[in-house]
């Protein structure tokens, strides 16, 4: 088990992955602080006053809904690399899974062929 775990961390694309860490955190911060600045503005003030006129709340909410189409592209974007980042790792995987099933079989093979000539060598 802990070997499959060894040449899986080995097979990564690390330089890859490194590569892409930064962009994704940034996206990642940068939505995060959007979220949590646009709560604690929430939270503080409604969108628009009770009192306002109708035009006012209608400015107000489709300046809400703008803001978070915006977010939700954002989101998406960070989901696609992040789905990018992970599909890379599983066809990784599914190599070292192949690769393993490979040497296993060439070791048995392998195994059978040095008993066979330690048998031979031992019955002369």
């Amino acid at each position: 088990m802990a070997l499959s775990w060894i040449g899986a961390v080995k097979a990564v694309p690390w330089g890859d992955v490194i590569a892409a860490a930064p962009s994704v955190m940034q996206g990642a911060n940068a939505l995060w602080e959007r979220v949590a600045k646009k709560r604690g503005k929430d939270e503080s003030t409604p969108v628009a006053p009770p009192g306002s006129s109708d035009g006012q709340r209608l400015v107000a909410l489709e300046e809400a809904v703008t803001e978070l189409q915006k977010e939700a592209r954002d989101a998406s974007q960070l989901i696609r690399t992040l789905a990018g980042q992970n599909a890379q790792l599983v066809a990784e995987v599914g190599a070292l899974r192949l690769r393993l099933r490979v040497l296993a079989v060439a070791g048995a093979g392998l195994l059978v062929a040095v008993l066979a000539a330690l048998a031979t060598l031992l019955s002369r």
